[in-house]
């Protein structure tokens, strides 16, 4: 009877864990003579908490790597670097996923001899996860020069991976030629036997965007006529030929390729071409059309933001400005563009708060551009924003340091602090107050003529000293 108590007893403690099948705890209460000795309660206790508690590490764990690949796949490495360093040690099924994606994490980072570090791992050097790694070792020893060691690899890599690629692994061989210098066998695969590439749309796109990364596209532009003739139907593939005449010079043909288009690269191949035209409207015009297809796009920002500028479209460059995503960006200069931007559109308050802040992120030791728009902002709002007293040594500090870094029209200002007690009112006056008709850095440094102020005395010098002499007298006399 108690052996079948017993029995029943173990078989509800191994239901109510989730790890119940683990061979370790398995044999720990195997190892109970329960023939020969009373129920240990305790015992079975610890085995049933101890199974608990990694069941919990489980859970804890797999979650964890979840929010870790999260994170890659939105391109946050530091999060989900962070989060893969939380995962256990000891729960090593997760063990060849977690270097996997740690070495994927080196990989984005350009850290290509840390990548063959890990990937070295004898934990993932079974053949299932050998498979999902070796493409990144290869591309690791491309980038390290590790020519030898890609001979080795590439051949058992290709014959794991082979299943899964769509387009018999094109784009590794071009890379690999390229690299072992094998440009005997990149013509063959790029100039010669490239009918059996050019079967379908996609094997087409893949052929023309390797001309493109390998710049021979004279060569490419020679054998268009072989593609086949759905291949001018596909939006994809017409704008790579658009790009590679504009990368010829032909900007015509080009043009022609994408006119009737109106995808965000094609938008944005339209406003280059202009750009190059210097029709400056018409380009920002496709480049605004392009952004409204991507708003992100960091090749579309970076040509319509400083048309913006010279265009005096101040509130889309603003605009453009916010949705700039580059992390590489130094945020300091695109603090500084936002100040100007600011200025232009005469939000000088606004202008000053956004330069206070970029001037603590310098230690208060600004570049000349910063210095010169903290001193013009200074000096044109003369009241601060919240009506407070006027700050002149503020302003005046603000013009001499602009001086200091030798522009001209600083300096004037920093003169011109010493000439009127608010610089900024005076400038926000409407009437006239010196009348200059040629006011430019040249007209400063030109010498002036000095004329001697006329006086006009309101009484004569010698009737004051005749009276001091009568004042004298009266004195004497008393």
């Amino acid at each position: 009877m108690k052996l079948k108590l017993l029995t029943i007893f173990f078989s509800l403690v191994m239901n109510i864990s989730m790890l119940q099948a683990q061979a370790l705890k398995v044999s720990q209460m195997q190892e109970l003579d329960v023939e020969e000795v009373e129920l240990d309660y305790s015992t079975v206790a610890n085995i049933e908490r101890q199974m608990s508690e990694e069941g919990n590490q489980f859970q804890k764990d797999y979650r964890l790597l979840l929010k870790a690949k999260y994170k890659l796949i939105n391109g946050d490495l530091k999060m989900a670097d962070f989060y893969l360093n939380q995962i256990s040690n000891q729960t090593t099924k997760f063990e060849s996923v977690k270097i996997r994606y740690f070495a994927l994490i080196k990989f984005i980072q350009g850290n290509f001899k840390e990548v063959i570090n890990l990937l070295s791992n004898k934990k993932i050097d079974s053949t299932t996860n050998y498979s999902q790694v070796c493409m990144m070792k290869m591309l690791a020893y491309m980038a390290t020069d590790q020519t030898k060691a890609l001979i080795d690899e590439i051949s058992l890599c290709k014959d794991l991976t082979d299943k899964y690629s769509r387009n018999d692994q094109f784009w590794i061989n071009i890379l690999f030629k390229l690299k072992v210098r094998d440009f005997k066998g990149l013509d063959n695969s790029m100039l010669t036997n490239i009918e059996s590439t050019l079967r379908d749309d996609e094997m087409s796109r893949l052929w023309l965007k390797a001309g493109l990364f390998l710049n021979r596209e004279k060569e490419m532009l020679a054998l268009l006529s072989i593609l086949p003739e759905s291949s001018y139907s596909s939006k994809k593939i017409r704008e790579i030929v658009a790009l590679m005449y504009l990368r010829d010079g032909k900007k015509d043909q080009a043009l022609m390729f994408v006119d009737d288009i109106d995808t965000a690269n094609a938008e944005n191949l339209k406003g280059n071409i202009y750009l190059q035209n210097k029709q400056y409207e018409l380009a920002f015009g496709h480049f605004k059309l392009a952004l409204q297809k991507k708003a992100d796009s960091d090749n579309t920002l970076e040509r319509a933001i400083p048309l913006a500028f010279l265009l005096n479209q101040f509130e889309d460059g603003e605009s453009m400005l916010n949705k700039v995503s580059n992390k590489n960006l130094d945020p300091r200069k695109k603090s500084a563009l936002k100040v100007a931007f600011l200025i232009r559109l005469r939000k000088f308050e606004e202008a000053q708060e956004e330069l206070l802040l970029l001037k603590n992120e310098f230690q208060n030791e600004p570049p000349f551009e910063v210095s010169i728009m903290d001193s013009y902002v200074s000096s044109i709002l003369g009241q601060t924003a919240n009506k407070k007293k006027y700050d002149k040594r503020k302003s005046e500090d603000a013009s001499e340091k602009a001086c200091k870094a030798f522009d001209g029209i600083s300096c004037w200002i920093a003169m011109s602090h010493i000439h009127w007690e608010n610089l900024g009112k005076t400038v926000k006056r409407d009437e006239t107050i010196i009348p200059v008709d040629d006011m430019s850095i040249d007209s400063l440094k030109k010498m002036q003529n000095i004329y001697p102020i006329k006086e006009t005395p309101t009484v004569d010098q010698r009737d004051i000293e005749e009276l001091d002499s009568e004042q004298v007298k009266i004195l004497i006399n008393n």
